[in-house]
């Protein structure tokens, strides 16, 4: 959320002391006098000029100088699998080590009541090998992190420039929540929210109006989710998929770097970028909503007809149809796009409630969308209407026992007899006309033990239509004030096409470190 300006008015009284007021005493007597006497006034001197009576001084508050705060954190992790699955030297073959370190540095300047400059840098190392130090690699990957101007004013506060721009009441899973690209190389269960979601850059307004506080936001310029196509744990293609190209044909040192805009052709225009508009009330109960204009993240890839022929026999290890094989070479030669990556633009319609009950705070999101991109069975788009909702309850109350659970439903309705939403549906749901559905469950809990030094916590996620489940249980010490030293494990369970089975098939082990430097 964005943090909201507090202006501070001082009012400075100023009065003139005039002469004292004195009764007059008629004639005066001949034989006697009486003494006139001027009221004593301590603490003022009278300027050089005064005339009747001394003035007050007047006194001015000084103009408060700039405050600059550093910030910044260090953490690096290493993980390794339980077991080796792949054979050596296969194509797509399992990484089973892996090292990474990331590195924030910023700084907080508060140029005076109305003005804030916020400027950030990240950057991360990630190493990677397959078995035997087979395929040995990595990158170094600057970012920018918070790089914005705020400008406070009575009736609204802009932020312009890189930056975070929260929807929804759930922090974590709200489907408002799309401004902000998501860096899907990160682990589901070990990475951190600050780390997943990705600052762009934009421009911000907000408020509030009596009882309703309002939010708008411009993102101009269009940034994709981050994400790895092959090669990597957390890739979309992985080895259940029998890919029909030879991922080792890739050198191993352009081969994250190539990855990036593989299945693009061609991204939205400059300025053709992302609105949205939120109003909330301000009570104990707060409700609202929210519209979202948007590009998706992900691309939109439609393969051509006969290559996609050619990979099904080819993955199917049955022979290539030569007609189809001429053809794509003739075309490919004469310059043809045999396939098309774009991303399509859609609306987001969502309603928000959350409150405090007791010591826990309850958070509901619903979102409508009436069009957003799946994939079927043979990863071709698929364009449906989707109905979302998240209903998230989180400790709001200081206790050593913290939690944080969120249920996840999605509802694809008008799903045709012979389509299947990949990952979200089991293949046994083909056959009927339906309306798709998938549940979601995550939790997140955590105590701390001898003065809040040593902290368990336990990280998990269910859904039940598919079976598979992610656990990450992890044991923190922290008796170092800004240090955190953790060991942790990842464990996934579930069918080839399920979205725990799939997405990350590799139980490993984990060890970190994190450093707060300011």
């Amino acid at each position: 959320m964005a943090a909201a300006a507090t202006l501070l008015v001082v009012l400075l009284a100023q009065a003139d002391a005039g002469a004292p007021f004195v009764e007059d005493a008629g004639p005066a007597e001949p034989a006697m006098a009486i003494e006139a006497f001027e009221a004593f006034e301590p603490f003022v001197e009278a300027a050089p000029d005064a005339g009747a009576g001394p003035a007050l001084e007047a006194f001015e508050v000084a103009p408060s100088s700039p405050t600059v705060r550093l910030f910044g954190a260090a953490r690096a992790e290493t993980s390794v699998d339980t077991r080796f699955d792949s054979p050596r030297n296969v194509p797509f073959a399992e990484n089973v080590a892996e090292g990474r370190l990331k590195v924030s540095l910023g700084v907080d300047v508060k140029v005076n009541e109305r003005v804030r400059v916020v400027l950030e840098g990240r950057a991360q190392v990630r190493l990677s090998t397959q078995r035997e130090l087979d395929r040995a690699k990595g990158f170094f990957e600057p970012l920018l992190g918070d790089a914005y101007v705020d400008v406070y004013s009575p009736k609204v506060d802009l932020r312009v420039g890189n930056q975070r721009i929260a929807l929804g009441a759930n922090a974590a899973l709200a489907p408002a929540d799309a401004l902000n690209p998501r860096d899907l190389r990160e682990s589901f269960v070990a990475a951190e929210l600050e780390d997943s979601l990705l600052p762009v850059p934009a421009v911000r307004a907000q408020g509030t109006l009596g009882a309703v506080s309002y939010l708008a936001a411009y993102v101009p310029f269009f940034q994709s989710h981050r994400y790895f196509i092959f090669g990597q744990d957390e890739a979309l293609l992985q080895p259940a998929l029998a890919p029909s190209f030879d991922t080792r044909r890739v050198d191993p040192s352009v081969e994250d770097f190539a990855q990036e805009r593989f299945f693009e052709t061609r991204r939205p225009p400059p300025f053709l970028g992302d609105v949205a508009l939120r109003l909330t009330s301000t009570g104990k109960v707060k409700v609202g909503g929210s519209w979202v204009w948007m590009n998706e993240k992900m691309p939109r890839v439609v393969i051509d007809p006969e290559v996609q022929v050619l990979a099904s026999a080819n993955a199917a290890g049955r022979p290539v149809p030569q007609a189809a094989a001429a053809s794509v070479l003739n075309r490919f030669q004469a310059g043809e796009t045999l396939f098309r990556g774009t991303y399509a633009r859609t609306h987001l319609f969502s309603a928000q409630g959350s409150a405090i009950i007791g010591p826990a705070q309850l958070d509901v999101d619903v979102t409508y969308s009436p069009r957003q991109t799946f994939f079927d069975a043979e990863f071709r788009p698929i364009d449906k209407s989707a109905v979302t909702w998240v209903v998230g309850l989180s400790q709001a109350s200081d206790s050593k026992f913290v939690y944080a659970l969120s249920y996840f439903g999605l509802a694809i309705p008008s799903i045709a007899a012979g389509q299947q939403v990949v990952l979200l549906e089991p293949s046994t749901a083909a056959g009927a006309a339906r309306t798709a559905w998938f549940h979601l469950f995550v939790a997140n809990l955590s105590y701390a033990l001898w003065r809040d030094r040593l902290a368990l916590e336990l990280r998990a996620a269910f859904e039940p239509i598919g079976l598979s489940f992610a656990l990450g249980p992890k044991v923190t010490w922290q008796g170092v004030e800004g240090l955190k030293v953790w060991l942790g494990a990842e464990v996934y369970e579930g069918a080839s096409f399920s979205p725990f089975g799939y997405l990350s098939r590799n139980d490993k082990v984990m060890l970190g470190v994190r450093y707060e430097l300011f």
